[in-house]
């Protein structure tokens, strides 16, 4: 990884202070962000994705980590509950309209129920 000063519109790590930017601007609670502020984002996430690829990997036990590392990394470590909608374990077509038809049934099942105590 080539280490860029500052004036050449980089931080000191490896990620793009400019697209740093435009994530932060996003939040409509941002209206001005330093350029401390932005540094210390830009390093504080790379140091976040660095945390969470060594643990993948650790789980992995191979050279290459897969999405499934990740997913469950994040779906068995607290530390990364936030994630668990943005990095959820794969699942089939099949599985999926399994799981929506029992749902449903448990729905109908619960109305059915409050229903029936009128009389």
């Amino acid at each position: 990884m080539e280490i860029k000063s500052p004036k050449q519109g980089s931080a000191i790590s490896g990620l793009p202070l400019s697209r740093v930017k435009i994530i932060m601007k996003s939040s409509p609670d941002v209206d001005h962000i330093s350029p401390d502020a932005l540094q210390a984002m830009s390093k504080a996430t790379e140091m976040f994705v660095s945390y969470l690829s060594m643990k993948a990997h650790d789980h992995a036990n191979k050279r290459s980590i897969e999405y499934k590392n990740l997913a469950d990394v994040v779906n068995n470590d607290d530390v990364f509950g936030f994630l668990q909608e943005v990095i959820p374990h794969k699942i089939t077509v099949r599985e999926y309209w399994k799981l929506r038809n029992s749902q449903q049934r448990s729905e109908d099942e619960s109305s059915d129920d409050q229903g029936s105590g009128d009389g």
